[in-house]
């Protein structure tokens, strides 16, 4: 059985609520974020070499904003990569072979060039959501099978500041036994990651999956039986709900599992444990951060902008072509060089609509650091206004948002 944790680089402190709501922050070797916050999702590796921050298409243009690269016209956008996501699952996306495997796991990183000046934390996710499928790590000309043992050592090798065990996500189809079944494998490798990590100089989450109260207390059962009395509050630095991105369209069952997933970490002391949802982001947050959710990532940013869709705010967007650029008064849209891009006047895909992912993040940051200052003010009326103001003025919402304002923050009056 693991031991306890030994460590205390990581801490979550609480220092306002809002009903349900949480603001705080996460602290982790040294380094802290507000929360709630959204960790955009990122690929550091997309076939590329160092002369191309690694390659990546899009997510290449992303890496040129998050190091202030010349590419994109040098600048300062540090303060929106404090954190960011990525994915053991993403190293084979651009169909690397296995000698550029072999070097993006040889070392940090934090420790490339590239990206030597990055101070953020890096979340790395063990990619069981795709593994679940392919059964392993595809490359163009090699395969590696992954397993708890391996994850973790390509986790460990990125320098990932938060690790995630390797999960077996279900999905809405599954039978009760397959469900049960990957809940138990889930758990075993939980345990084998618990051992593997007990000394890490990192945050370890602990996965849990289920989309309803029974679901999520049948899984939380399942993992506490591994563990036998051992307290898993000792053992992992937060929780990560997974599974939800089938149901990423569906409000109301987001919201459920997010508030029952509440309900059963009180119930069982992991509620001074962050709660991070996985894969979820855009016109969810708002709804979630009110149901208590602490932290989120998403590829929402670079999947809209590859639509060409130009947010105005996490839940509205209008065409590239239809964009009055200068109604925004956000880093890239007051650089004239980029505006130009966005116009399509580059070369590259990459370069006109990278600009559009990034102005999509500072959008998804400014509205999570409202929800923040909301949480911060007294009671919980400034949450209620904004949700209202917001999420609550569109018609398939409406009903979601009155549900979180009933049952999270006590009410309208």
């Amino acid at each position: 059985m693991p031991q306890f944790r030994q460590t205390d680089q990581t801490t979550f402190q609480v220092a306002a609520t809002a009903g349900d709501a949480r603001a705080g922050t996460l602290t982790i070797n040294g380094q802290t974020l507000e929360t709630p916050t959204f960790f955009p999702v990122l690929s550091f590796y997309g076939g590329g070499t160092k002369s191309s921050v690694f390659g990546g298409g899009v997510h290449r243009t992303i890496k040129e904003f998050m190091i202030g690269d010349d590419a994109i016209g040098g600048g300062t956008y540090e303060e929106y990569f404090r954190g960011t996501m990525t994915s053991v699952a993403a190293l084979t996306d651009y169909g690397i072979n296995r000698e550029r495997f072999d070097d993006y796991t040889a070392e940090r990183i934090k420790d490339r060039e590239p990206f030597s000046e990055y101070s953020g934390l890096i979340f790395v996710d063990s990619g069981g959501y795709k593994f679940l499928h392919s059964d392993g790590l595809d490359g163009s000309d090699f395969e590696i099978e992954i397993d708890q043992r391996e994850a973790f050592r390509i986790q460990n090798q990125l320098g990932g500041d938060i690790v995630v065990n390797l999960d077996r996500p279900i999905t809405p189809n599954d039978t009760f036994e397959e469900r049960q079944t990957k809940a138990e494998r889930t758990a075993e490798n939980a345990v084998e990651f618990a051992r593997l990590t007990q000394d890490y100089p990192g945050a370890r989450y602990l996965t849990v999956h289920g989309y309803n109260y029974s679901m999520l207390n049948r899984f939380f059962d399942t993992v506490q039986s591994q563990f036998g009395n051992i307290d898993i509050s000792t053992l992992f630095d937060g929780i990560a709900l997974g599974s939800l991105v089938p149901k990423k369209d569906n409000k109301e069952a987001l919201i459920t599992a997010v508030m029952d997933c509440v309900e059963i970490m009180e119930e069982r002391g992991l509620e001074d444990l962050p709660l991070h949802i996985l894969g979820i982001g855009s016109s969810s947050i708002p709804l979630l951060v009110a149901a208590g959710a602490d932290t989120f990532d998403a590829t929402t940013y670079i999947l809209n902008a590859i639509n060409e869709k130009y947010s105005v705010s996490l839940t509205d967007h209008i065409p590239l072509d239809e964009v009055d650029f200068s109604q925004c008064d956000c880093p890239v849209c007051s650089t004239p060089m980029l505006v130009d891009r966005m116009q399509g006047n580059a070369e590259y895909q990459k370069d006109i609509l990278g600009p559009v992912a990034m102005h999509n993040l500072i959008i998804h940051k400014q509205e999570v650091q409202e929800l923040r200052q909301r949480i911060k003010q007294h009671g919980t009326d400034p949450l209620i206004n904004y949700l209202d103001e917001t999420v609550g003025r569109r018609d398939p919402i409406r009903k979601q948002t009155h549900r979180v304002v009933n049952q999270s923050l006590g009410g309208y009056f």
